[in-house]
């Protein structure tokens, strides 16, 4: 009986403390309320890393990938047509998208958040394909790789 109450507390999962929340979003969670920046999302999958790029106005981005930030300089005409297309969209939460079929373990959803609102999963047939291209050039633009990037201190 004993034996038995060890094995199941052996693969019984453990929890550490609670941990209290930030009184403010760390900078790659914080959300885009002004019109000079926006963020893409996209998600992890079996066989690709996700992201989180924030593009500013001025052509700078950041990518989070893995735990180490890259910071670039990307083409200034492919963020003017990402903004003027943001803009042309019009609020992101009212995007009409269709829903789509996904695999649960290979599919991605990509998403972009800006003056607040939060588009839906935009890689689903929508009105806002022009999104998609700007969103997927951006990110190769930025370094974003399908590969996971090796986690910092890990060989």
């Amino acid at each position: 009986m004993v034996v038995r109450l060890l094995a199941l507390l052996a693969v019984l999962p453990t929890y550490g403390p609670m941990v209290e929340p930030a009184a403010t979003p760390p900078a790659g969670m914080r959300i885009p309320v002004s019109a000079n920046e926006a963020l893409i999302l996209k998600s992890n999958s079996t066989n690709t890393a996700g992201y989180r790029l924030r593009v500013s106005t001025d052509g700078w981005t950041t990518l989070q990938q893995g735990d180490v930030p890259l910071r670039k300089r990307v083409s200034l005409p492919l963020v003017k047509r990402f903004f003027a297309d943001l803009r042309a969209a019009g609020p992101l939460d009212r995007i009409a998208v269709r829903r789509c079929m996904k695999s649960m373990s290979f599919g991605t959803t990509l998403q972009i958040v800006y003056e607040g609102k939060t588009s839906p999963d935009i890689s689903c047939p929508s009105g806002a394909q022009q999104l998609v291209g700007d969103a997927l050039a951006l990110a190769e633009a930025a370094g974003a790789s399908l590969t996971p990037r090796p986690l910092h201190g890990n060989l």
